[in-house]
């Protein structure tokens, strides 16, 4: 089983960030990242919420070094508390913003993670949230985010005073489908995974509809649930084909490049694990953990194929391109991130 289509070689894998744990240097249940203008890698964790608890729901900072510098947050409803953090941004000015789809707030903090001020209420009115599930800074401090209930995308200010909205429900021309995350490319336009339209539909920074790429299905260049999308210096766009376990790369036309459905080798961050922890690293000596000979019982439920091979994606999730031209992709239920050098970049 082939784990990259390849018509023009866009992205090779290098190497894998971090390992599971609930509490300290690690991830759980990661679902989205942002970096700091201070180059550390802010991973949003949503963990697990249960019985009222929400252990190991925390924001962990490291870097692309493999380098860990601690963590912050709590679950709880609390000012600056999450119940279910659904995304993170940062600022150039290094204000960090959470969006919390249950508690339908936006929380403020700072680079070291205190808490700074929040704001944010449920409804369908300018400025009203229900379900934030992306936000992303531009360059002149407003924020973009993916109000996913309302089927639009709204702008704001830092303080999340209403400057404006675009998009409404349906699946024609500048119309959304409950978008989930959202980009801001190098040409200024908006690029928004429109989740249940299985595209990605782009904007300009004022809202105006620029054009979609993709189509339903499971083939290349087609995408099911996308959940979320950046795009590069030469215009070429990435997708997280959420619901197809897999990453897809796209020319500024739309035409299909490139998919990957996951390289993943074990992080310096496992491998201290499992040379400190001889049982375990025993067992996984013995385990085959690519065996792709699986009798699947359905071989064609991406679902089932990448929750069995650990070198595949399972539950891509949010992507970043850094300053080195690398991609990142948060993949939520390895509890990791997969990084690809771009190749082709001018």
């Amino acid at each position: 089983m082939s784990t990259t289509t390849v018509t023009s070689d866009v992205i090779r894998y290098e190497r894998t960030l971090g390992m599971t744990v609930m509490v300290g240097k690690g991830f759980y249940a990661p679902n989205d990242l942002s970096f700091g203008p201070n180059g550390r890698i802010y991973v949003l964790n949503r963990s697990i919420e249960a019985f009222g608890k929400g252990n190991g729901m925390r924001v962990a900072i490291c870097d692309s070094d493999d380098e860990y510098y601690g963590q912050f947050g709590k679950f709880g409803e609390g000012k600056g508390e999450f119940v279910w953090p659904s995304a993170i941004a940062c600022s150039d000015t290094g204000e960090i913003y959470i969006a919390d789809e249950h508690l339908q707030k936006i929380m403020v903090f700072d680079l070291d993670g205190k808490f700074v001020s929040e704001w944010g209420s449920h409804g369908s009115n300018d400025g009203e949230l229900d379900t934030p599930s992306g936000i992303v800074v531009a360059h002149n401090g407003y924020l973009y985010v993916s109000d996913t209930y309302n089927h639009r995308i709204q702008v704001l200010t830092s303080n999340g005073k209403f400057v404006q909205s675009f998009g409404s429900q349906g699946n024609g021309e500048g119309e959304l489908n409950m978008p989930w995350r959202l980009s801001i490319g190098p040409d200024s336009n908006v690029y928004v995974a429109d989740w249940g339209n299985d595209r990605v539909s782009i904007f300009t920074s004022d809202g105006d509809y620029v054009k979609s790429i993709g189509e339903p299905g499971s083939g290349p260049g087609q995408l099911c649930k996308p959940a979320d999308t950046v795009s590069d210096l030469d215009g070429n766009i990435y997708v997280c084909d959420w619901g197809n376990e897999r990453i897809q790369a796209f020319d500024n036309t739309g035409k299909f490049l490139q998919l990957s459905m996951g390289e993943s080798g074990v992080s310096p961050w496992a491998i201290n694990f499992l040379e400190a922890n001889d049982e375990e690293s025993n067992t996984r000596d013995t385990a085959n953990l690519e065996n792709l000979d699986i009798p699947f019982y359905d071989p064609d439920d991406r679902h089932e194929v990448s929750s069995h091979i650990e070198k595949y994606f399972w539950a891509p999730m949010a992507l970043h391109i850094n300053e080195d031209n690398k991609l990142f992709v948060l993949e939520s239920n390895r509890h990791r991130i997969q990084i690809f050098d771009i190749v082709n970049l001018n």
